[in-house]
């Protein structure tokens, strides 16, 4: 009778065990995919670390001087300056005493004028520069003065009047002084957050809801640039813009097609702004250490009319397989591996419960194999894709398995083959199994 019931025992066990199998393979039919795709991915620690260009951490930032330029000197003259004129007994007419008049940052849009409001008294009479760079002088008619500096402009009037015979040489007494200086009016575009409340969100949360800023500055020649125009909007783009700025120009026959997508989306890839629109010029404020600055000390002067862009940054990786599904934005200045990248989906990378505790809530062992496996879908800047593949057990230990995540990587957590079999195994001797069946027996 012993040997019947262990023979019985022994055959409902056999039986058990084929039906487990069965369920088992039945049951990991997803990870038998996933065990295809891992044979034909790339394995992370096969990957130069320096593949996908620098890293965020190790980006330096832009000598900001290059972003403004040298200022002359002297000032140079050009059409739009207003001047302060005096010719002794010419200009003006018949005024016995010497005119004088209160040099000022006249400006009519917001700008920060460098040493105050009021710079100083000058004498004489205003005079504007003209379109042509000639000014209207009382007895000698337009002279041409564009191009000059102060002494030589003091120089060529008085040359002209002893040509007209209308002053005594050796009594002349003529002054010219810059009163207001031509300014270039800019529109500076920043989609930054303008409040200075920073708004936080939690891992796996997109924000839709975004505001951005405009401003229409006049910059004083020789201030003309990136760099006044950023120091007089709000500084730096903020962490939830690019690291990066575009310069668009104003003028006939450069704004007639879309700035190309894939140009906003590159860090450090170059100066232009893709090839359709030669009038679009980027300025990236971050790139590799010693590496050249890809644009000119011509492009970041602005002219009359042109755009400073800030773009917002759009930068994020997805999730799925046993992680729950979320679109998680990346940092700016700093690296995501992928054991963070699986922290930030609220996943767990080890312990002894996997995923979460809950499983314990219906008396179910769950995942006491956690899943060590992670497949990332990344897409070369040319279009193609690659599949890395990650072990997480080693990658607690060699540096070369926790690659770093790229934007719109495609992050996937699974199981290997022998843990998924063996969580489904003891998942489903935990609870109303056969074995727990036979022991009732």
């Amino acid at each position: 009778m012993i040997r019947t019931n262990q023979l019985q025992n022994i055959t409902a066990s056999i039986a058990a065990t084929a039906l487990i199998t069965i369920t088992t393979l039945s049951s990991t039919g997803c990870h038998i995919h996933s065990v295809a795709s891992a044979r034909n991915s790339i394995p992370a620690n096969r990957l130069d670390p320096n593949l996908f260009g620098c890293s965020r951490e190790a980006l330096a930032p832009l000598p900001f001087s290059s972003l403004g330029q040298v200022k002359p000197e002297q000032h140079i003259i050009g059409p739009g300056d207003t001047l302060s004129i005096y010719v002794y007994g010419v200009f003006p007419a018949n005024e016995e005493e010497t005119p004088v008049q209160q040099r000022s940052q006249a400006i009519n849009q917001r700008y920060y004028p460098p040493r105050g409001t009021v710079v100083g008294p000058l004498t004489g009479l205003p005079a504007r520069v003209e379109g042509n760079g000639t000014i209207d002088m009382p007895l000698i008619g337009d002279v041409n003065i564009t191009g000059l500096t102060m002494p030589q402009a003091v120089a060529k009037l008085k040359q002209a009047y002893l040509d007209e015979n209308v002053l005594q040489e050796g009594k002349e007494r003529v002054t010219v002084d810059l009163l207001i200086p031509r300014v270039r009016r800019i529109v500076v575009l920043r989609q930054d957050t303008p409040n200075p409340a920073v708004a936080l969100t939690p891992p796996g949360v997109v924000d839709q809801v975004h505001r951005g800023s405009g401003e229409v500055i006049d910059l004083p020649i020789y201030e003309n640039d990136v760099l006044h125009a950023l120091g007089a909007t709000g500084g730096l783009p903020g962490t939830d813009a690019a690291r990066e700025l575009y310069v668009i120009r104003n003028g006939a026959g450069i704004n007639t097609q879309f700035l190309s997508g894939g140009s906003l989306q590159g860090l450090v890839s170059g100066g232009e702004a893709g090839q359709c629109n030669a009038g679009v010029i980027r300025i990236p404020l971050a790139g590799c250490p010693c590496d050249g600055i890809p644009f000119q000390p011509a492009d970041v002067v602005l002219h009359e009319g042109d755009t400073v862009y800030i773009p917002r940054r759009d930068e994020y990786f997805i999730t799925g397989g046993l992680l729950p599904g979320a679109r998680i934005p990346l940092p700016r200045d700093k690296d995501v591996d992928v054991l963070e990248a699986i922290a930030l989906a609220t996943g767990s990378p080890g312990g002894p419960l996997g995923l979460s505790g809950a499983v314990l809530a219906g008396g179910r062992p769950g995942y006491v194999r956690e899943a060590t496996q992670v497949m990332i879908l990344r897409t070369l800047p040319d279009g193609r894709q690659i599949n890395i593949r990650v072990d997480l057990d080693r990658a607690i230990t060699d540096q070369k398995q926790r690659i770093r995540i790229m934007p719109d990587d495609v992050v996937m957590l699974h199981q290997k083959p022998g843990a998924a079999f063996f969580n489904t195994f003891l998942n489903y001797f935990s609870g109303d199994g056969i074995l727990v069946s036979s022991i009732a027996d």
